[in-house]
């Protein structure tokens, strides 16, 4: 099925799902450990940073949401539900059920869902506010600095231009 690109959601990104080997990521067998790198990277370097609370475990479980994202012989992205694991899962407290398996997006309201915990977690706050500061003003930013930027993503919901002004 092919999903809007319009929709904004960064982890859409063909090149990413291409670079990180996520086109790779589908449904095993309970033995076998799913393709964990764009999971880790959408933490550990999109969203959350290295320190924003999640485990090993959740980058397992997060990639298990994200089975199923691939793309197509054109490189646009593309969502097989017959490639996505419908068991149960859970990621930083965030339980995913376990349901029937279905056709069409089903299952791609677990990643997306999940897409806007990260979005308005305090972490990602946090993690992109102190990139910005360390690539505009300083290496090692004040904890009052990032605070500022920080407060201006969650006021505007991550607003960059927002967050600039506040750099």
């Amino acid at each position: 099925t092919q999903i809007n690109m319009e929709s904004g959601f960064f982890a859409l990104s063909p090149a990413m799902l291409w670079y990180l080997d996520g086109r790779a990521n589908v449904k095993r067998t309970p033995d076998e450990k799913p393709n964990e790198n764009y999971a880790r990277e959408l933490m550990e370097l999109h969203t959350l940073g290295v320190h924003g609370g999640y485990t090993q475990q959740d980058v397992h479980e997060l990639a298990r949401v994200l089975t199923g994202w691939t793309i197509d012989g054109n490189r646009n992205f593309l969502y097989r539900a017959d490639y996505h694991d419908f068991g149960a899962k859970t990621v930083m407290g965030v339980t995913f059920p376990a349901r029937p398996q279905a056709g069409g997006t089903a299952g791609m309201d677990e990643a997306m869902s999940f897409a806007d915990f990260l979005l308005n977690h305090p972490a990602t706050a946090r993690h992109i506010a102190t990139k910005l500061l360390r690539w505009f003003i300083r290496p090692d930013p004040t904890a009052a600095q990032v605070n500022v930027v920080a407060a201006a993503y969650t006021a505007t919901g991550g607003d960059i231009k927002a967050m600039l002004r506040a750099v």
